[in-house]
């Protein structure tokens, strides 16, 4: 994302329209930082970087090597637990992802931006559009879905149809060469995201078929406003690190030139996705729940009403993290494991620093 130039250079543009010298600006989900020292350098009185991974430390490195230093907050944190100590003019993020929805990162942002912009204060980007459009790609049909239906070295995978057909297609957009939108499509979701408050996906569209043909599936993109320049993944479009993605269809479904086709895309905050398509030939239905191939059993377990205890693996975990909440050291606390739990010692010290990795304070 860092060397996305074409981005990059968009959202540096709509930084520099933006920040003032007294602004104070927060990166949300800041990476290596590279929007937040650019709104340095567009003289922001102040930038806070807030990123859960260390690779935001490498920022600090870029400020003082620019001279940047001076106006840089580095704060290694989900934006949750992290604190700032002042309100922000400006929020800057990347937090719309491949499918909007797709990464949950949204429930984040609102919460960055009800705790800390204020009245009157800018976020980049400002809204956000989903897209949706039949696609007749038969190649990629033929790649990814139809294949599991022939014999595979003599082998009858064919059961395995069902999970590839119920999956999104996160491609790249050479592999889009060759497909053909039949319709122009239409907007499936609309976020301001400067008052949207749910992280829900639930829409529907409706397009004229321009061309006659099978329909592979749904071809999905989004579009992001940063100030008054859009930046999108469509195909079509400028490359940019984002990509569109296919919602598969199958078996195909005929559409005719002319028709009125129906398409909708639902997504709980956290969820599974749902889409279908209507049109005079039949509807087709598909959703990620499909795609696992978890067990009835396992499943169950995920239940609201379900009681399912803790596994061994899950009992030893949770006296890991009594232990560490003592303030043991993993070595001593892996020891510990080595005799409670007849451990190898060196699995049993790399399973408690997996854990403090994770779950660990701040030492």
């Amino acid at each position: 994302m860092v060397f996305d130039t074409y981005r990059n250079e968009r959202y540096a543009a709509a930084i520099a329209k933006t920040v003032h010298a007294d602004s104070v600006v927060l990166d949300l989900g800041a990476g290596l930082g590279l929007h937040g020292l650019l709104a340095a350098a567009a003289g922001a009185a102040r930038v806070y970087l807030v990123e859960p991974q260390p690779v935001v430390h490498t920022a600090r490195d870029a400020a003082r090597a620019g001279g940047l230093d001076g106006q840089v907050v580095v704060l290694q944190d989900r934006i949750e637990d992290a604190t700032l100590p002042e309100p922000v003019d400006l929020i800057v993020s990347v937090f719309t992802g491949n499918l909007l929805f797709s990464e949950d990162l949204l429930p984040s942002l609102f919460h960055a931006r009800d705790k800390y912009l204020k009245p009157g204060g800018k976020m980049l980007p400002d809204r956000a559009e989903l897209r949706l459009a039949p696609l007749c790609a038969p190649a990629l049909h033929a790649k990814h879905i139809t294949r599991w239906a022939e014999p595979i070295m003599g082998l009858d995978y064919s059961k395995a149809k069902r999970f590839a057909a119920n999956d999104v297609l996160w491609l790249r957009r050479p592999e889009f060469v060759g497909t053909q939108r039949l319709g122009a499509g239409g907007i499936v979701s609309d976020l301001d995201l400067t008052t949207a408050t749910s992280a829900d996906c639930s829409g529907e569209v409706r397009c004229t078929v321009d061309t006659a043909g099978l329909c592979h599936g749904l071809l999905a993109w989004t579009r992001i406003r940063l100030v008054d320049e859009w930046i999108s993944t469509d195909p079509d479009a400028p490359d940019v690190h984002w990509s569109p993605v296919i919602l598969p269809i199958d078996p195909p479904l005929a559409l005719q030139q002319g028709e009125e086709v129906t398409m909708t895309l639902k997504r709980p905050a956290y969820g599974d996705w749902t889409w279908s398509i209507s049109a005079g030939a039949g509807s087709r239905r598909h959703s990620t729940f499909l795609a696992s191939a978890e067990g009835a059993r396992e499943l169950a377990k995920m239940a609201p009403t379900s009681s399912p205890g803790l596994s061994d693996d899950g009992r030893r975990a949770m006296r890991v993290l009594q232990l560490l909440a003592e303030g043991l050291s993993n070595r001593t606390i892996a020891e510990t494991l080595v005799k409670t739990e007849a451990m190898n010692p060196a699995l049993a010290l790399q399973e408690v620093q997996a854990i403090a990795k994770r779950y660990g304070g701040k030492t």
